[in-house]
């Protein structure tokens, strides 16, 4: 009797920024452990974007163009900037407030980067994905997924995987996730879909880590830690100080907090 292999779609999303440092790690600890234990396919959403000036990173400077090439995606969507803002009521999520207080560059660079992520989450859910790895082409990975995807493979629930760090305030990382299930897929990937619900439930700013968990929480997604690490590569290849330390207690207290506001918010709708 044959098996049939899982169907995991990879999912990159945002912009390509540092591709060229990054994608040997991707090779590497994502896509090679992944092509050994399943049917894989590439889907990829970028903007056509030339140029980034981002003061709180430091970048400055002309973006490589034709990147994207260096993951020979199966599926590939680009646009350009800026016509996901009124998709998305940018202007309405702003009356909420900037929570960043960076001038709303963070939040409107958030709305980007949900956007595309809702863009690839949908074509991986229309390509029949069991098992999606959504991933930022920025990050150097330095941790193989193979662990990862052996309990991923096993039959169950809908589930997420989310990496142990950077829970900012009692949400999750949203830099890159594990999910399992078109209910779990869709949670993780397309919460774009639940920012304006986010802000007017807790009457408070778009937060990026909050809203992870707030969509799982609303569906009831379980999810469990991720053991893999990776760090922000910037334009010119240097990477950012990332803190992988584990706070379980102090993460379970900020949680306990957030869950309260959400309970309450639900029981005055």
């Amino acid at each position: 009797m044959l098996m049939t292999r899982p169907r995991l779609a990879f999912c990159f999303f945002g912009i390509t920024r540092s591709l060229s440092f990054t994608q040997p790690s991707i090779v590497q600890n994502l896509l090679t452990p992944a092509r050994a234990m399943a049917d894989v396919t590439v889907h990829a959403h970028f903007f056509d974007q030339t140029h980034i000036d981002n003061p709180r990173s430091g970048e400055i400077g002309a973006l490589p163009q034709g990147e994207a090439a260096l993951l020979a995606p199966d599926f590939l969507e680009t646009e350009p900037p800026d016509n996901c803002l009124q998709v998305w009521n940018y202007g309405d999520l702003k009356d909420y407030g900037d929570y960043w207080n960076t001038g709303f560059s963070n939040l409107r660079n958030l709305v980007h980067q949900l956007h595309s992520l809702d863009r690839v989450t949908q074509s991986a859910l229309n390509s029949g994905a069991d098992i999606v790895l959504f991933a930022r082409p920025d990050l150097t990975y330095h941790d193989s997924l193979a662990p990862a995807l052996t309990q991923a493979f096993r039959p169950g629930a809908p589930h997420i995987w989310t990496p142990y760090w950077q829970r900012w305030k009692g949400g999750l990382n949203d830099r890159f996730a594990l999910a399992r299930g078109e209910t779990a897929i869709s949670a993780w990937g397309q919460r774009a879909r639940l920012m304006h619900e986010f802000c007017g439930r807790l009457n408070a700013p778009l937060q990026a880590e909050q809203l992870v968990r707030y969509a799982l929480w609303r569906d009831q997604i379980a999810f469990s830690k991720l053991d893999l690490r990776a760090t922000r590569t910037r334009l010119d290849g240097s990477k950012a100080e990332e803190d992988f330390a584990t706070r379980p207690f102090r993460v379970y207290r900020q949680w306990g907090k957030l869950r309260r506001r959400f309970n309450e918010t639900t029981q005055a709708h």
